[in-house]
Order: structure tokens, then C-alpha cells, then sequence
């Protein structure tokens, strides 16, 4: 499996240390909305066309608020970048 471990990997800002990167990345993207609307829309395109029936069933686990739907997201996250490397 070819999962890059964010907190470790080289960046523009090495003052940033572990998820602070991606705390501030995330922060920016949800006060954009237009930004927001691409990040969901490339994810549910890339749900969809990697598994469409297992996208299907995970979407409606986390509309459903499942508490699994975290852990079945990652998952089909993880099955995508392991299938891409």
C-alpha cells in the first residue's frame, strides 16, 4: 500500500508541524465555498468511477449519519490510491 503519510512529507511551510498543514488547507477550503463545491465534486466523481456501487452504499451511510460511514469512507479512500500507485 502507497499511503504518504501527510504530517511527514516536505512542504513550503516547514513551520507547520504534523496536521497543522492540513488543519489550514482545510480551514481555507470551507470558507470558500466555491473551492468546497470542487473538492466534493472531484471526490464524487472519483467515488463513482472507481466503484459506483460502493461509492453508492458509502454515500448513503454517511447521509444516513451511520456510524460506520467514517471508517467506509477511508476505506474506499484508501482502496482508490492504493489501485492509482
Amino acid at each position: 500500500m502507497n499511503i504518504v503519510n501527510m504530517s511527514e512529507a516536505p512542504y513550503k511551510h516547514p513551520s507547520l508541524k504534523g496536521d497543522m498543514l492540513f488543519r489550514l488547507w482545510k480551514a481555507a477550503i470551507e470558507d470558500d465555498e466555491t473551492l468546497a463545491d470542487e473538492v466534493f465534486r472531484g471526490m464524487y466523481e472519483a467515488l463513482l468511477a472507481f466503484d459506483r456501487e460502493r461509492a453508492e452504499d458509502v454515500m448513503a451511510l454517511i447521509v444516513g449519519r451511520a456510524p460506520t460511514a467514517s471508517g467506509s469512507l477511508r476505506d474506499l479512500l484508501q482502496d482508490i490510491q492504493t489501485f492509482r500507485s
